[in-house]
């Protein structure tokens, strides 16, 4: 029985994954839509993004956790959905935390060659 624990879950512009672990870090659960056969476009979709978070939320039923801190990473415009999903769930979320990577102008782009 886990009382508490973390799910990542990183956007990627063609696949979403998510990874349960424990607070210590240790992975107890993983998946993602391209892990269930869904290919191409379809797997930014709002129904198999749902798919995964009901394949999540059972496997966090079974481990009996009450407790959720979500880390999110990326850039998708399903990163909504997935806080209102869990929201919505008998898991209480402690934490929401944003971890996507912003430059602050970032680095000096070459200059464009002239023929």
């Amino acid at each position: 029985m886990v009382k508490s624990t973390v799910l990542k879950i990183l956007f990627t512009s063609t696949n979403i994954l998510c990874v349960l672990t424990c607070i210590k870090g240790n992975i107890l659960f993983w998946t993602s839509i391209g892990a269930k056969k869904i290919k191409g476009t379809k797997k930014i979709t709002l129904i198999s993004t749902n798919s995964a978070l009901k394949e999540i939320i059972t496997k966090l039923n079974f481990l009996e956790c009450k407790f959720l801190h979500l880390q999110l990473k990326g850039f998708n415009r399903n990163k909504r959905n997935f806080t209102k999903f869990f929201k919505n769930s008998s898991i209480n979320i402690i934490s929401i935390c944003d971890k996507t990577a912003l430059p602050h102008n970032g680095c000096k782009k070459k200059k464009i060659r002239r023929i």
